[in-house]
């Protein structure tokens, strides 16, 4: 039997069992291809458990229902826009064209269903376009993705296996893996393709270290399977690496459960508070700022403050925020002093913090600068004790048009491809995966991009 021999040969390998693993591991499956996805993990799915993952697709079916005029151009447009033209403009376009495939299968082939957010125009969308995943974001995308792999006769899933290096042969193609595994029963090399799938290098200190120094006191709890394998790898092939220093990070990763809350729920008017109770940042300021001013805090950490008016806002934006975040994190009192009780606050520091807000609402001025706050903050009031954390690696592995990875002389390494975290991204390095939905469609996208380049040079070898 396969199992049995030490090597063994495949059409794709696909190195990491991620989101973007587990999708183009079906796409190829579904295609023909005999794929095996390695994972060094127990469990699949890397970090996209706690995100919400929408996914930013324009034109879809579900938009057209709705009335919405929308296309894969206009969300060019509004990346360029919001990047300030910090952005692969033909990647962008070839990864804004999968979208609408993509909502069409995930409802038809994953079974899920996808709601598009109503109100979703915000933070560089100038139309509604994020489609959700349901309240289980992420964990649900996982969950459908596991069972059609688990029941895939072309797919196979080597769990607690690690791939030590990329093989290739002496012109220099991509064309295998070497593994390393505690079973006896499982291959100790593997020919094939091979899709590096094994997300981003976020989780990587001594990566991060080098890189961008200024990030490595921030914990990447929210992250923690992201860490640089894939990186590791694309370095021993010479393959192009672009930005590595472009790394996301947040002020608001709930503690102790390390969900990530929508930064949305600040600009609807939320406040951040120390343990005396006081405000010490400009909330809507560049979350590297925020980062770094809340981590010069006391305790490193601070209190996200608002009440059921602006949870129910932000909440229309994100359904995940809604339904599953905000239900397993927050604090809820309906005076001031009980809530400086349970969070072993300062009541006198933080009732005048509160007072002096309301104040400068009222006014029309913020001492932070603060310009967008025209909200008082009223009892019952809400609260979630955060930190800042490393989010996401930006940088990463640089890919073409097919997701096949660069080298470091720019031609395409034949038979190697990247997909989700560990590509470089639309801006290279930039702020368009930051844009709400992005990480997903990017994700989602490369691999539809590297099943359809698998089947294109299948169909010209049977030819």
């Amino acid at each position: 039997m396969a199992s049995k021999t030490r090597h063994e040969v495949t059409d794709v390998i696909v190195v990491g069992g991620s989101v973007g693993g587990l999708a183009v591991g079906i796409m190829v499956a579904d295609h023909g291809g005999r794929t095996v996805i390695v994972e060094r993990q127990r469990i699949l799915g890397g970090s996209a458990a706690p995100e919400p993952e929408h996914l930013a697709a324009p034109a879809s079916r579900l938009q057209r229902a709705a009335g919405i005029d929308d296309s894969p151009a206009a969300l060019v447009d509004d990346l360029v826009a919001e990047t300030q033209h910090k952005i692969d403009p033909a990647l962008a376009a070839l990864v804004a064209e999968q979208g609408a495939p993509l909502v069409d299968w995930l409802i038809d082939r994953c079974g899920l269903p996808l709601e598009l957010v109503a109100a979703s125009a915000y933070r560089g969308h100038s139309r509604p376009r994020l489609h959700s995943m349901g309240p289980q974001g992420g964990a649900a995308l996982i969950e459908a993705l596991e069972r059609i792999v688990s029941r895939h006769h072309r797919i196979r899933v080597l769990r607690g296996v690690v791939v030590t290096s990329i093989s290739r042969d002496t012109d220099g193609r991509g064309c295998g893996v070497e593994l390393e595994s505690p079973r006896r029963s499982d291959p100790k090399a593997m020919q094939g393709a091979v899709v590096l799938a094994c997300g981003g290098y976020a989780a990587a200190d001594e990566l991060i270290g080098r890189v961008a120094p200024n990030l490595a006191a921030f914990p990447a709890r929210g992250c923690p399977t992201a860490t640089g394998d894939g990186i590791r790898l694309a370095e021993k092939v010479e393959a192009k690496l672009e930005s590595l220093g472009a790394c996301a990070v947040t002020a608001l990763l709930a503690t102790p459960s390390d969900l990530n809350v929508d930064p949305t729920i600040v600009s609807y008017g939320a406040i951040l508070v120390n343990q005396a109770g006081r405000r010490f940042v400009d909330e809507t300021a560049e979350p590297i700022v925020v980062a770094e001013t809340m981590a010069a805090q006391p305790g490193r950490l601070g209190y996200l403050i608002f009440d059921q008016r602006i949870a129910d806002a932000a909440g229309t934006h994100n359904p995940h925020l809604a339904r599953t975040v905000l239900p397993r994190v927050v604090r809820r009192a309906t005076t001031v002093a009980e809530l400086a009780r349970q969070l072993e606050l300062d009541e006198a520091g933080l009732a005048l913090t509160l007072d002096t807000y309301n104040a400068n609402v009222d006014l029309g001025g913020d001492p932070f600068g603060r310009d967008r706050a025209t909200n008082v903050l009223r009892p019952p009031l809400l609260a979630i004790r955060v930190i800042p954390a490393r989010r996401r690696s930006l940088g990463g592995v640089a890919i073409d048009a097919a997701a096949r990875v660069l080298g470091v002389d720019g031609a395409p390494i034949a038979n190697l491809y990247a997909v989700g975290g560990i590509v470089g991204g639309l801006g290279r390095g930039g702020s368009s995966d930051e844009i709400p939905g992005m990480a997903p469609l990017i994700t989602l996208a490369t691999a539809r991009l590297v099943a359809a380049a698998w089947q294109a040079g299948h169909a010209d070898e049977e030819s």
